[in-house]
């Protein structure tokens, strides 16, 4: 009877916490839904490849065409493939038609068609290059071009040096940047929930210190641990696995400082939505679960539908992924990858200065 009355009076202070409660069902709802959605998607269908039809002749036309059937092909003028490949990121290769093919090949004579690659989108790469295997098949009734080997493929990549990648190139990073979220988001929460338990928050409120300097030294001691985590991380898989970390060590290190920064300002909006310690634990998984979902951290954000890569833009987790595969995947200057970085360090600006308004609610001793 005892057992039964311990067990009751638990399940009424449990089922106060209707944030938790709510959460138990939510978060996993919501976290399937996005992984369902991302790998129900329109296939290759679904992905860009703008040509560049030099040629306009019947043997470009039907390799266009059979591409069709697969692809998402845009005809357009190089200037502008060259820019969804190296600039937009929206898509992975580009194929150019020279002028003359069809006349080449109507005489028999040799061709080099280009095939201009963006290798850090290496599963949209992959699949192009599947297709334009089956188009050699499929082009068979259209002449087959490629059966007499009077189309050469010349493979160039635009943006790096490399031609191929490997799924650990974005495995290693994106989980990498995923638990240095979940480091800070429980850690930041943590520590300013405890300090209101322990009675610190009010000594600190009756200091001579503005509440924006105190929450900034927190969270730049969290900013100097999380920095030296992702450094650590990015390491492991460059001496272990052999994950490439780019040309420049320096902006490497600053895109690790800016998304660490925009991570760490973050966590002060979880921590102040968190309002008790109990909610931390289901809001934090929460969060760290669908920005990493959405945001690129468990897959590329290219393999994403259209709506949902519209939503990973408000996502700082995109920007982290899209800041390191520029310098790790694309060999990507400093201030090349500036953009990306004032994205990164806005967002943390932004955040941190909500994150002090709304901590201001939550009954903290920083009010």
């Amino acid at each position: 009877m005892k057992l039964l009355h311990v067990t009751l009076k638990d399940l009424r202070l449990i089922t106060r916490d209707r944030s938790a409660l709510v959460s138990l069902l939510l978060v996993p709802i919501v976290v399937i839904l996005v992984v369902a959605e991302t790998q129900s998607g329109g296939g290759s269908h679904s992905i860009v490849f703008p040509v560049v039809n030099e040629d306009q002749g019947p043997v470009a036309n039907a390799l266009i065409k059979v591409f069709r059937q697969h692809l998402d092909v845009r005809e357009v003028d190089r200037a502008t493939a060259e820019r969804m490949v190296v600039v937009e990121n929206t898509a992975a290769a580009l194929l150019i038609l020279p002028a003359g093919m069809s006349k080449r090949y109507l005489t028999e004579k040799p061709s080099t068609i280009e095939l201009l690659t963006d290798p850090a989108q290496w599963t949209a790469l992959q699949a192009i290059k599947v297709i334009m295997l089956l188009a050699d098949r499929d082009a068979a009734s259209l002449g087959d071009p490629f059966s007499e080997e009077l189309l050469k493929v010349q493979e160039r990549n635009l943006t790096g040096g490399r031609l191929e990648f490997s799924s650990l190139e974005q495995n290693i990073a994106g989980f990498s940047v995923m638990f240095v979220l979940l480091n800070l988001i429980f850690s930041v929460s943590f520590g300013l929930r405890d300090e209101e338990v322990w009675g610190t928050s009010g000594r600190l409120s009756v200091a001579p210190v503005a509440p924006a300097i105190v929450l900034g030294g927190k969270l730049l001691a969290r900013l100097i641990i999380g920095t030296a985590q992702l450094l650590v991380l990015l390491l492991f898989g460059h001496f272990v696995y052999g994950l490439t970390l780019g040309r420049s060590p320096f902006a490497l290190c600053l895109v690790v400082v800016a998304i660490v920064f925009s991570m760490a300002c973050f966590s002060v909006i979880v921590a102040a939505v968190a309002r008790t310690r109990e909610q931390v634990i289901p809001v934090g998984l929460s969060i760290v679960f669908l920005l990493a979902a959405v945001g690129g951290c468990w897959w590329p954000v290219f393999e994403e539908p259209q709506w949902m890569q519209a939503v990973a833009q408000g996502a700082m987790t995109t920007w982290s992924m899209l800041a390191i595969h520029d310098v790790m995947l694309r060999d990507r200057s400093l201030l090349e990858v500036a953009p990306k970085l004032l994205v990164l360090i806005a967002y943390g600006v932004v955040s941190f200065g909500i994150g002090l308004r709304l901590f201001r609610y939550a009954d903290s001793g920083l009010s």
